[in-house]
């Protein structure tokens, strides 16, 4: 089989078994697990999937967590109306990502991207039903995405390395004849 054609299938079979398993657990938001599966492949999870492994849960936890510490911050705005009140979130929110992006000259943390889906993705899950709150933030919950996220990205990363070792075994398991013969 090429790779092409062992990537598809196995996209298209681990696509499914992870959607019928996540269904049943809502707070382990799909979409968090596809931004990391995806994520492992960017960074070169094809080719060497340990380093890729530990690059994703590395950069997308830090940027998890950076987030979760934004959200802290903006709960804790001083100001309650006004201008000020209006500039808060931005402001704060654009100087963590500047910081976040000067971080990418520390080689352990190179890529950026990786970390800004981290952070993004955080204020994704903090959108839906009354995640963004100091008690849903200091929670020992799945309410709390500093807890739901991280299983997320470690399953995502875990079925990028699952994804890209069957797509070797499969490339590698018909020979060149076979291939032809069918």
């Amino acid at each position: 089989m090429t790779r092409l054609n062992a990537a598809c299938c196995c996209a298209a079979l681990l696509t499914t078994v992870v959607l019928l398993l996540t269904q049943g657990y809502p707070a382990l938001p799909a979409w968090m697990l596809f931004i990391t599966w995806a994520c492992f492949f960017h960074v070169g999870g094809g080719e060497h999937p340990a380093a890729a492994f530990r690059t994703v849960v590395t950069h997308i936890g830090l940027g998890v967590l950076t987030a979760w510490l934004t959200a802290l911050l903006l709960l804790a705005s001083p100001w309650n109306e006004g201008l000020l009140h209006a500039l808060w979130g931005p402001v704060v929110i654009g100087l963590v990502i500047g910081a976040l992006v000067r971080l990418g000259v520390v080689g352990y943390f190179a890529v950026t991207p990786a970390i800004i889906y981290g952070y993004a993705s955080v204020w994704a899950f903090l959108s839906t039903g009354g995640h963004f709150s100091l008690q849903a933030l200091h929670s020992l919950s799945m309410q709390n995405v500093i807890l739901a996220l991280p299983p997320c990205i470690l399953i995502g990363a875990s079925m990028g390395v699952l994804n890209a070792r069957l797509v070797d075994w499969l490339s590698r398991s018909a020979s060149p004849t076979a291939v032809h013969q069918r």
